[in-house]
């Protein structure tokens, strides 16, 4: 397995289990069955943590810029995922879950890398 590839299912866990943690409680008015709020929250991850670690880095402009540009993906497609699957959430809870989730895992992620260094 290459360095990327195990750099990002590093990345990819520490993400999902963060935004597990905030969004499945978040999504409980939207739907009753756990299970259903875990797996839509983690293939909405899975939808977009790709795109995140592996194609906005190669875009040609400042780390904030792409940072931001890559969260605002993140929580722009996460939300429709969320709207997609429940029709009736509305969609400032689809996105302020899915803003909250983001704003918790980036977070994290900074931490992480802050102190790894």
């Amino acid at each position: 397995m290459t360095f990327w590839v195990l750099a990002w299912l590093r990345a990819f866990a520490l993400t999902v289990a963060v935004e597990l943690a905030v969004a499945v409680p978040l999504l409980a008015p939207v739907e009753p069955r756990r299970a259903r709020r875990f797996a839509v929250v983690a293939l909405a991850n899975l939808a977009t943590h790709p795109l995140v670690w592996f194609a906005f880095p190669g875009l040609a402009m400042g780390p904030a810029s792409r940072l931001l540009l890559s969260e605002l993906w993140a929580v722009l497609a996460e939300a429709a995922v969320y709207r997609l699957v429940w029709p009736d959430v509305r969609l400032r809870r689809a996105a302020l879950v899915s803003l909250a989730a983001n704003a918790a895992s980036v977070t994290v992620g900074l931490m992480t890398t802050w102190l790894a260094r």
